[in-house]
């Protein structure tokens, strides 16, 4: 068998919708609690199951396996599948956080199991030791914070409120060292912070400025937190369903509201500082970010058309590919060189390798490994295509 349909897990974390993924894809919530994340993937925290008698989970399956994760796989990314694949339903601000790059996945991980920090302890930071660049593709319109603003917006938004606790840090914004002003604003404590916030929020519900009203807007979910001011650092945006961005490890960020394909490095390492109930470390969190400006205008990535139906959205990094194949249009066979995870988004398709196939709809999902040399896809609607780069 080289086409397995996939049973992925759904991860319930507190700032998820109880209804997105229902609505998409007719994913039932019979706790009804929130529905973050659905995971599909080989990541040992919540593996993807191959469906057949004994139920087999695919970390099971493929880890180590030419089989199906190929020789340059097993070459380049090591013993598993190099992606993890998700669809994210925020109903609210998620944690501004970032991800470290490989190094330091590798010494945090190192570091933190010479400790004893179990895996799953509350305030472990480093579950893995891999690095985690991420896309995010729009399913519906999907809000966020991506990267520092450019200076010369910065300093302005902050300079508008008069915000007294920060004249002198304002000073180090204005020439350029977006690392001690944030350092700084990070470090705030107790009184310090409580005035400042309360300034900031004053100045905020006056505003008809789009980046003070987001900072109130933060502030009904997280009343009184320092990471309320992150829109005044961070570029805000608002994806239009199909289209893309990318974020490199070190980027500073946080998914505000909206349904999304995400795909990933195969890691579950996250860096917080507020906005959350989860877990945060600062002095971690200011060691992986890189505190270099982007444009708002350069943060969608440019679809690239492909024949057979396929629209390719290229990142800088090897560890995934993200595509989207509207199956009416495919007209040939499509070439597996590394394994693949296909999502229905919607339509409905049939997925034929030889004698084997399977029938996908919206919110299902297969495993192709690497022997299945080519496969075909026959039904209408659109399909996700995650894979690597080799």
């Amino acid at each position: 068998m080289t086409i397995f349909r996939l049973v992925n897990p759904v991860q319930h974390y507190d700032w998820g919708s109880q209804k997105a993924m229902s609505e998409l894809f007719g994913i039932a919530n019979e706790s009804g609690q929130p529905m973050a994340e659905l995971w599909m993937g080989a990541h040992p925290k919540a593996p993807s199951m191959i469906m057949t008698d004994d139920q087999v989970a695919l970390n099971a399956l493929v880890d180590g396996q030419e089989e199906h994760l190929g020789k340059g796989s097993l070459e380049k990314f090591g013993q598993t599948l190099p992606f993890l694949f998700k669809v994210l339903a925020a109903a609210k601000p998620l944690s501004i956080q970032s991800h470290p790059n490989k190094q330091q996945a590798l010494d945090g991980f190192a570091h933190e199991n010479q400790l004893g920090v179990a895996l799953d302890a509350f305030n472990r930071n480093y579950r893995d030791d891999n690095h985690k660049p991420e896309l995010v593709y729009a399913l519906t319109p999907f809000r966020a914070m991506n990267g520092f603003r450019p200076l010369d917006e910065m300093w302005p938004l902050f300079e508008m409120a008069g915000l007294r606790p920060l004249e002198e840090a304002l000073s180090w914004l204005k020439k350029g060292d977006i690392k001690a002003f944030y350092e700084h604003l990070m470090s705030l404590e107790g009184e310090e912070k409580d005035q400042l916030v309360t300034a900031a929020l004053k100045f905020a519900e006056a505003s008809d400025h789009p980046a003070w009203q987001e900072v109130n807007r933060l502030n009904q979910f997280y009343p009184g937190d320092i990471g309320v001011l992150s829109p005044l650092l961070l570029n805000v945006i608002e994806l239009i369903p199909g289209e893309a961005m990318f974020l490199k490890a070190g980027t500073l960020h946080a998914y505000l509201e909206g349904t999304a394909l995400e795909i990933m490095a195969c890691s579950d390492n996250v860096l917080r500082g507020g906005l959350t109930s989860k877990h945060v470390d600062v002095p971690e969190l200011l060691k992986t970010i890189e505190f270099d400006t982007i444009a708002l205008s350069d943060l969608c990535l440019k679809p690239e058309a492909e024949e057979n139906g396929e629209t390719r959205f290229v990142s800088p990094v090897d560890d995934f590919l993200f595509s989207v194949i509207a199956a009416e249009n495919v007209s040939g066979a499509l070439k597996v060189n590394a394994a693949e995870i296909l999502f229905c988004v919607e339509g409905q398709q049939v997925i034929k390798a030889g004698e084997k196939s399977v029938e996908l709809t919206p919110g299902s999902a297969c495993f192709i490994s690497a022997a299945t040399g080519s496969y075909q896809v026959v039904g209408k609607g659109r399909l996700a295509r995650a894979t690597a780069i080799l």
